[in-house]
């Protein structure tokens, strides 16, 4: 079991959570409204390598949402199916199979969605993006000349590497560079909602992709996969006729480098209005909403979701045709109407576990302190946090 906090802290922990977790950002239950919600929690697996404490945090904060996408489960589901079961008998669960899965290999994880019966209703559709390999065999043809060049280079490094390594270092094995985008390295899921209540006349519409993409040093490489998901997306709402629904959310961990929004928003930008414009802009068309890219009118600031509060590697986003959703100009309102309006944020649980233990915001921490939260945070509940959205209850 990854290191956790005492028994005594613990208490601290979750009697504040109990009575003032809203104060720290998470969602509040209400019969008017539905909230939506990603959470990359850090290796989802056997039940044991979470801590009793991290369970209760966790089942507190699953409580909360009628909807919510979780990364980094693991190929045992005791986790997960310990997750759904704390929440009762009226949440349901889908996983995906492993991800990035080769035979002999292991692969990388499950992609997972729990959601609540009595608002959230799953139809037909639940499938893994995959890229045709004739594409793919295509790219690499195309480029052979960007690839032929990545690959020497390539080369070169894992003879440095060897030759470290026979010196009896420690080096880091370097990754086999992609130059341009073949597919991703761990297959995003889509899985069709509808989303309402008894009340509802015509519920929410939903295809769901929940993703981890590719976290790595090389930023471009990086950003290719976030483009391609985007894009594959943008597609399928192009064609209208063939679409299953016409409305999509992406829910997940991309891994975006958003350390510095005034360097990363304009490019993040500039990317998706030239989908926009060139894909979505005619009449009639698809609307594109990335709430978690503007800063929160509320808080003035833009939202961070690692717990280390430095990065926005998280998102949720729509696009859609229903015109009861909100597009990008509601942003700038988010959580300033009712209280059962659009809005938009994240449970800071760092910061609610900073001020139980020492009375203070996170970022006011000592280093000490700070090192002594993320060693106990990092693995027993997760380097991120979760993000949501609130949408008024469709009528």
């Amino acid at each position: 079991m990854a290191k956790a906090f005492t028994k005594s802290e613990w208490k601290k922990i979750l009697d504040l959570a109990k009575t003032n977790a809203e104060d720290f950002g998470l969602p509040k239950r209400s019969r008017k409204s539905v909230v939506l919600g990603s959470f990359n929690i850090r290796k989802l697996g056997k039940k044991g390598n979470k801590s009793a404490g991290s369970w209760e945090l966790l089942s507190m904060i699953g409580d909360r949402f009628d909807l919510l996408a979780i990364q980094e489960t693991q190929d045992n589901l005791e986790g997960i199916r310990h997750f759904k079961k704390a929440l009762g008998s009226s949440y349901g669960l889908v996983v995906s199979d492993v991800t990035g899965a080769y035979p002999g290999e292991r692969g990388n994880e499950r992609l997972a969605f729990l959601f609540n019966w009595t608002v959230v209703q799953r139809t037909e559709v639940a499938s893994d993006i995959t890229y045709d390999r004739t594409k793919v065999s295509n790219v690499l043809f195309e480029k052979r000349k960007d690839f032929s060049a990545a690959f020497k280079k390539h080369a070169a490094a894992l003879t440095a590497y060897k030759k470290k390594k026979a010196s009896g270092k420690r080096p880091k094995k370097p990754a086999v560079p992609n130059p341009h985008f073949l597919t991703f390295i761990r297959q995003p899921h889509c899985v069709s909602f509808e989303i309402g209540n008894e009340m509802t006349t015509k519920p929410y519409e939903f295809l769901a992709v929940n993703c981890h993409l590719l976290y790595g040093d090389d930023e471009d490489e990086r950003f290719d996969e976030f483009k391609a998901i985007v894009a594959w997306m943008v597609e399928r709402a192009r064609n209208r006729d063939r679409m299953y629904y016409e409305n999509m959310l992406l829910m997940g961990d991309c891994n975006l480098d958003f350390e510095n929004p005034k360097t990363a928003r304009p490019i993040i930008d500039n990317f998706l209005k030239s989908l926009n414009k060139k894909k979505l802009g005619k009449k009639g068309n698809a609307e594109m909403n990335f709430p978690f890219l503007d800063k929160h009118p509320t808080l003035n600031e833009h939202i961070r979701t690692n717990v280390r509060q430095k990065q926005t590697y998280d998102q949720i986003a729509l696009i859609f045709r229903d015109k009861r959703l909100p597009d990008y100009k509601q942003n700038a309102k988010a959580g300033k109407s009712k209280p059962d309006g659009y809005n938009y944020g994240v449970f800071n649980f760092v910061d609610l576990i900073a001020h139980a233990l020492y009375k203070k915001k996170y970022k006011s921490l000592s280093k000490t302190n700070k090192k002594y939260i993320d060693k106990r945070v990092d693995f027993d509940v997760s380097d991120h946090m979760p993000i949501w959205i609130r949408l008024p209850m469709p009528e």
